[in-house]
């Protein structure tokens, strides 16, 4: 009796995660509708040698690698030996190395790693402000035609471009982490699910 007991309170609570999990899901998708707002497009032409040469840069830097997940859209982050976790993204088809800042409200590129994207702000554009850790600087807001970690692939995702030399290293901030329906830390790992 009291297994019958217990399967039928495991079965409850397995159906309780399972129904939260898709309600995540569709209030990030309404969210993320509701945000819709003009932005920046991507240039059409991106000069071959800049994106060449911080495609070596990025290949140069020490990222952490996003392990293979039996599950579908699941990726993973060891920690570097700092305990940050530090990966190699594709943004609108380049690679880009990004640092996970859950503090970050947004994603932010590098003025290089936007290039390496496609994106060109000119100085009109930088009309936003934000703290980062070199001070307050200045932004251009655009959006990602999409986003790639393994099997994670965000379509639109809203962004920003840092001005020249503000930023050190483009961030995996809030509005890609977001519109996952799982992100957690445990035992020096990242794991993501979409």
């Amino acid at each position: 009796m009291l297994a019958s007991v217990l399967k039928s309170a495991i079965g409850a609570l397995a159906a309780a995660f399972v129904l939260a999990q898709l309600s995540m899901v569709y209030l990030s998708r309404v969210q993320h509708k509701a945000s819709e707002a003009p932005v920046a497009q991507p240039a059409r032409q991106a000069s071959a040698s800049r994106a060449s040469a911080s495609q070596a840069s990025a290949s140069q830097a020490s990222a952490s690698y996003v392990a293979p997940s039996p599950l579908r859209s699941e990726a993973t982050i060891a920690a570097d030996r700092l305990g940050q976790f530090a990966t190699e993204i594709e943004v609108n088809g380049a690679r880009v190395h990004m640092l996970v800042d859950t503090g970050a409200s947004s994603v932010v590129l590098s003025y290089d790693d936007a290039s390496a994207a496609g994106f060109f702000p000119s100085p009109a554009d930088f009309k936003y402000s934000a703290q980062t850790a070199n001070g307050v600087s200045r932004m251009a807001r655009v959006r990602l035609r999409q986003m790639r970690l393994g099997a994670i692939a965000l379509d639109n995702v809203d962004a920003y471009v840092a001005d020249r030399g503000a930023l050190g290293a483009s961030l995996l901030g809030m509005t890609f982490l977001s519109r996952l329906s799982h992100f957690e830390v445990a035992s020096g790992r990242m794991i993501l699910r979409q």
